[in-house]
């Protein structure tokens, strides 16, 4: 059951972690745009090699999608650094929210949210406990191990019947342009009228998490 929405929530979390633009997934899998942008919708069917092709990208990556072995489920698993803003990122991905929608689910201001997913950042811990227990009930489950270095997010038969009830067919909606950064030091001395944070271009060319040595 919910094959197609359990493969559209697999690729969105999955560029959701490497920060990749769908023209920058694409080109990893050898398709088009279009495809990508048709593909992160729960009503449209992904083909076998264009998945296949998915895992192998994301395995590459240190990120690991399942959505085989599971029953009406889907599994990532992901190893390496910045789980703190990754999480954030793949969870409103799970639940195909916009920053605004997400931050009313979990009970925060719109900017807690959009400082969250940026990479680097760390997410406060009393946010971090809001947003576990509002996924759970939403059915998604978090589990994330800083020691270890290790995020897993199950997407449960829950998750994927809302989002079978929603139909809305989005790909990660409100996905920002900007990052929102602190104003240099420099700048706020020579004037003080400025704000603490401002927005600049968002920086897609960053890498995706390195996976450890197994060796």
């Amino acid at each position: 059951m919910y094959d197609t929405t359990r493969l559209a929530i697999a690729l969105r979390m999955s560029r959701a972690v490497t920060r990749m633009t769908q023209q920058e997934l694409a080109k990893e899998l050898a398709v088009s745009k279009t495809v990508i942008a048709r593909n992160e919708k729960p009503d449209m069917a992904m083909r076998a090699d264009t998945l296949m092709r998915l895992v192998y990208v994301m395995n590459a990556n240190g990120i690991q999608v399942d959505v085989f072995s599971t029953l009406d489920q889907v599994e990532l698993y992901v190893w390496g650094e910045d789980l703190s803003s990754i999480s954030m990122r793949v969870a409103r991905a799970a639940l195909n929210l916009n920053q605004q929608e997400f931050a009313d689910l979990i009970g925060v201001p719109k900017v807690r949210v959009t400082r969250g997913e940026r990479p680097g950042s760390s997410v406060r811990a009393d946010v971090h406990g809001l947003l576990r227990e509002k996924m759970r009930q939403e059915g998604v489950t978090i589990e994330w191990s800083p020691t270890t270095q290790e995020l897993a997010v199950t997407v449960h038969p829950q998750a994927l019947q809302r989002q079978e009830a929603l139909r809305k067919g989005e790909s990660l909606p409100g996905e920002p342009d900007e990052d929102l950064v602190p104003t240099p030091l420099h700048e706020k001395l020579s004037n003080d009228a400025l704000p603490r944070y401002r927005t600049e271009k968002r920086n897609t060319g960053l890498k995706p998490p390195s996976s450890p040595d197994k060796t």
